[in-house]
């Protein structure tokens, strides 16, 4: 039989996506309650969180260099976040934040449709939509 090590509560919602940062060993989440949560690993505690608005958050990936974070919803905004693992950003990082967030913006999509999957491959954003339509 196989079971987890430990267990992270704190979204509201269903989870609809995971994605684990190596540099920090944290994981990033995100859930039908609309927000994005980070997780450190070592002390199974959410150190940030984040709103997507008022949409729940379908999808979520992050850039191959872990500077950049993604969130895709319901609506036609990507919204772009990033991060920040070394205190670059200008901003001393404090003791019980692995990883510095700041959100940059959104790029619009042409669907209306939910996110069902983001994929960042170099400088190559894909947006498979609901409707089977890529962005």
């Amino acid at each position: 039989s196989q079971s987890g090590l430990y267990r992270l509560k704190g979204h509201r919602g269903p989870i609809t996506d995971c994605h684990f940062l190596a540099t920090s060993n944290a994981l990033i989440t995100s859930s039908k309650d609309t927000y994005i949560k980070l997780w450190c690993l070592d002390s199974q505690h959410c150190f940030e969180t984040l709103m997507n608005g008022r949409d729940e958050v379908w999808n979520i990936s992050v850039f191959s260099n872990e500077t950049r974070l993604m969130a895709g919803s319901k609506t036609a905004e990507l919204r772009v976040w990033s991060l920040d693992q070394g205190g670059s950003l200008g901003k001393r990082k404090s003791d019980d934040k692995l990883v510095l967030c700041e959100l940059l913006g959104a790029l619009m999509r042409k669907s209306k449709e939910r996110v069902n999957t983001l994929l960042v491959f170099e400088n190559i954003l894909l947006c498979q939509n609901n409707d089977a339509t890529i962005d």
